[in-house]
């Protein structure tokens, strides 16, 4: 039977009844997992954000990405091909720990363990490893939030933020990626801690122990140390609240949970510290330099130390992202190739401002301490006295450079603090109409309102005057049309950006007053907020996101023409790249030819052997080569390079660089220029790309140049390594001859004219050389001096390795045919490897027992219900 007109109409009344419940049903369902559902969100908002990365493997190709993977690619291969973990690397300056220097280390972060894995099954985008880390950084933020009592929506907008944050997506575009992922795990790290000194219990000790070991592990050892001045910090604050409160038996406890979580996390990077810890008084960040007066700092020295120290004027960019230009030539600040602002969005600078006048959260005075001493340690050269006071007495800051890095600490607490007064609001909105002066309260904010429209105004109508007032601040540069130009440009980045940061002030305090008065619920008035602030951040983010094809990548690493002629020459030898100040060529500092496993003097490493830096202080030969062969001078009334006449030559500097690229090593010198020496000839000239030009480059062959490996009948013996390099950089020291000495050797050498060393074998860990002499030798190799991992046998006996001409080795060979082996051997990596072990199974350990207990409990409070 058909149904009636008034049942088709009730059922379809029923199902449309029907839509609203399911879909509040499903909101419920999605609201019941808060942080996966938070995670989620990040996670959809960052793969937005890099969707050419993610979804089109694009890439980030600038120096310091290419740099580490010119570098990790032969090591990689040997890995891959050999099965050889290389722990040593020969290819810039002569030689050095690969690992210690934490260039490769493929193992050591348990997460790149789990990706490798999946990469066997699917293919991951090249930059996968990286961006997938922005989501748990945002997910630490908004779990500290929800910890304090804030509601989904406000810790949600602060871990937007901190995600979001330009200094945290520069460290991506620009080739930071260890930076990146160690930094984010600091929310998570002061989020686990805080759960373990206010609840404790197994679970949280072995979860901040993860954490944190995780974060050691990622190897970026400054952003580890800001987390643990930040966690140590954070552990006297909260000291000082259990002797405020009088709960003075939970101080021990306190302590010892601290002391455990550090132990246990320093454990589980062990294999990676240790060898890191071993290296460090070997290189320039651990050892002072040898030609420097005496001193008791073992640091990267002072100066060094604060080059990109930040500047009190440049804290406007917290609230205008391009007062101070916004990178390249616009950039008018004091930090070298800074190409973004610290901008944090102007309504989390505004909420963070409010809820430290409020003051309603525990968490909000130590915050706010934490930021201002952040800011003044990051100001470096520019606010000495704090900088110095921690370098000095603070164990390892000395080794640390960049002070603005630690702006990080600043943004975390930033938005920690928005989120605290944004929840505030939100409380304040929620009110009952009639308890608190709303009226009056709207009036105000409408009135602030309009008065940043109205400063924006006045800028924008005295505009002529305001840019001859920051013509007045920009530095002189260029030519004067040039500078013209680029002050215009800087000055129109400036005005557009103040007019969108007073729109989004004036906005957000127009919706305050809307929400106060109840024209708008609290949930709308926090959505246009989180709107607002993603908008600001993307918007300024998406001027430095340039991504590009990975071809650009992969062509980088190719071989070209000029490292495949060198490839040709199967022998053992380095070249050296000259630097060529006037062409504005750093051919020196070149890391690209290690990609195809050729051997350079030069180089680039942020942890560069301090021997081998010694020995280019000494003989300045990295940047004088070239010039005491050209100048620029006057012709025709231009300015123009010129040869120097060869009776201008200064033949003693001549002869000492001669003797040292000899000693070096080095077969082939690559050069712009004409190299007018008689034992340098030409052979060969190839286009090379340097950034986006094509570079005519000359192969100039050594004919003097010695082997790796050779014997020498005469040392001589130094107590002061200034007195050695400056025999060894005279013209009258001749490498064939005589070795330098900081040792007297076992056995006396004695000159042998039929002396004679065969270098049979060469690779990563393994030299072997065969010597024949009918007296006693010094057996020279001119790789780097590292006695913690290079050792030595003659025969198959140990032998001792002797620090030869200050960066280099050797050792003392008796008369007759021997076979000397150099193998290398880290026993600290061994020690490493075993308590990376033994933490971790504990702390996998900790995480089983606290979790079966946590589930005892919930299953003894149902069972009581």
């Amino acid at each position: 039977m058909a149904k009636s007109k008034k049942a088709k109409k009730q059922t379809a009344h029923q199902k449309t009844a029907a839509s609203p419940l399911i879909k509040s049903s499903y909101i419920d369902t999605l609201m019941t997992h808060p942080n996966w559902l938070a995670f989620g969100i990040f996670t959809a908002l960052i793969f937005a954000f890099f969707h050419q990365a993610i979804f089109s493997g694009m890439i980030y190709f600038v120096p310091d990405a290419q740099m580490p993977a010119a570098l990790s690619k032969p090591l990689r291969e040997a890995l891959q091909n050999n099965g050889i973990h290389a722990h040593w690397m020969p290819y810039i300056f002569g030689g050095m720990p690969s690992y210690a220097s934490l260039v490769y280390t493929p193992f050591a972060y348990f997460p790149y363990i789990i990706l490798m894995g999946i990469e066997y099954i699917v293919s991951l985008p090249p930059l996968f490893a990286h961006i997938i880390h922005y989501p748990f950084g945002a997910l630490g933020v908004f779990l500290i939030l929800r910890d304090r009592k804030v509601d989904f929506l406000p810790a949600l907008f602060a871990g937007m933020a901190f995600m979001m944050m330009p200094h945290l997506i520069s460290m991506e575009v620009f080739g930071h990626g260890s930076k990146l992922m160690t930094t984010i795990y600091m929310p998570l790290a002061f989020w686990a801690v805080d759960r373990l000194l206010r609840r404790g219990g197994w679970l949280y000790l072995g979860l901040a122990a993860l954490l944190l070991g995780l974060q050691f592990q990622r190897g970026h050892v400054q952003i580890v140390y800001y987390t643990w001045m930040l966690l140590g910090a954070y552990l006297l604050y909260y000291l000082f609240l259990q002797i405020r409160a009088k709960e003075t038996q939970t101080i021990l406890p306190a302590l010892g949970k601290f002391a455990a979580v550090l132990i246990l996390g320093l454990g589980m990077a062990a294999v990676l510290y240790l060898p890191i810890y071993e290296y460090t008084p070997y290189s320039i960040r651990g050892a002072a330099p040898a030609l420097a007066a005496a001193t008791s700092d073992t640091g990267v020295g002072f100066e060094y130390a604060t080059q990109w120290s930040f500047s009190f004027g440049e804290m406007l960019t917290f609230l205008i992202p391009s007062f101070y230009g916004f990178g390249n030539v616009t950039y008018w600040g004091t930090m070298p190739f800074t190409d973004f602002p610290h901008y944090m969005g102007i309504l989390i600078f505004m909420l963070a401002l409010y809820a430290v006048v409020k003051r309603r959260q525990e968490l909000v005075p130590f915050f706010a301490v934490i930021i201002v001493m952040a800011l003044l340690i990051s100001f470096g050269k520019n606010f000495s006295p704090v900088y110095r006071f921690f370098y000095a007495f603070m164990p390892y800051f000395n080794k640390f450079r960049v002070p603005v890095m630690i702006l990080i600490i600043v943004q975390f607490g930033f938005v920690l603090l928005a989120g605290l007064g944004m929840q505030h609001l939100y409380e304040l909105i929620r009110k009952k109409p009639g308890k608190h002066e709303d009226s009056k309260a709207a009036t105000r904010l409408y009135i602030a309102a309009g008065a940043v429209i109205g400063l924006a105004l006045l800028v924008s109508i005295a505009e002529s005057g305001f840019f001859s007032f920051m013509q007045g601040l920009y530095p002189d540069r260029y030519a004067a049309a040039t500078q013209a130009q680029i002050d215009q440009e800087r000055f129109s980045m400036l005005m557009t950006d103040w007019w969108v940061v007073s729109i989004f002030a004036a906005g957000a305090l127009v919706l305050l007053a809307l929400a106060l008065r109840q024209k708008i619920t609290a949930t709308v008035f926090g959505v246009a907020i989180v709107a607002i602030t993603l908008f600001d951040m993307w918007r300024v983010d998406a001027k430095i996101n340039n991504p590009v094809p990975n071809t650009d990548m992969q062509n980088y690493l190719k071989p070209d023409q000029l490292s495949t002629f060198l490839q040709q020459d199967d022998s053992v030898y380095r070249i050296f790249p000259l630097n060529v100040p006037f062409a504005g060529l750093n051919l020196f500092g070149e890391n690209r030819w290690a990609a195809q496993g050729v051997q350079s003097a030069g180089g680039y490493s942020p942890a560069k052997p301090r021997v081998y830096q010694d020995l280019l202080d000494a003989s300045s030969i990295e940047s004088a080569y070239i010039q005491k062969y050209y100048f620029v001078g006057q012709q025709n009334g231009q300015r123009a390079l010129q040869q120097v006449p060869p009776e201008r030559f200064d033949a003693g500097q001549q002869r000492v660089h001669q003797n040292l690229i000899d000693l070096l090593n080095v077969k082939y010198l690559i050069s712009p220029y004409p190299i007018p020496e008689s034992t340098i000839e030409p052979v060969g000239q190839f286009q090379h790309i340097i950034g986006n030009q094509q570079v005519p480059l000359g192969i100039f062959e050594n004919k003097n140049v010695l082997p790796r490996a050779f014997l020498v009948g005469g040392f001589q013996q130094f107590d002061d390594p200034k007195v050695l390099l400056s025999s060894l950089t005279s013209p009258e020291f001749d490498p064939r001859q005589q070795v330098l000495l900081y040792e007297a050797p076992a056995i006396a050498p004695a000159p042998d004219s039929s002396a004679s060393a065969e270098l049979t074998s060469y690779s990563l860990h393994e030299i072997t050389v065969k010597t024949s002499a009918a007296q006693p030798q010094l057996l020279v190799l001119t790789d780097t001096y590292y006695p913690p991992g290079w050792h030595a046998t003659i025969d198959g006996e140990p032998a001792a390795i002797l620090q030869a001409n200050h960066a280099f080795r050797a050792v003392a060979v008796p008369a007759g045919e021997h076979e000397v082996q150099y193998y290398y051997a880290s026993s600290s990596f061994e020690l490493g490897f075993w308590l990376t072990i033994i933490s971790s199974v504990l702390v996998v350990g900790l995480l089983v027992l606290g979790w079966r207990q946590s589930r005892a409990v919930e299953n003894q409070a149902g069972e009581d219900a």
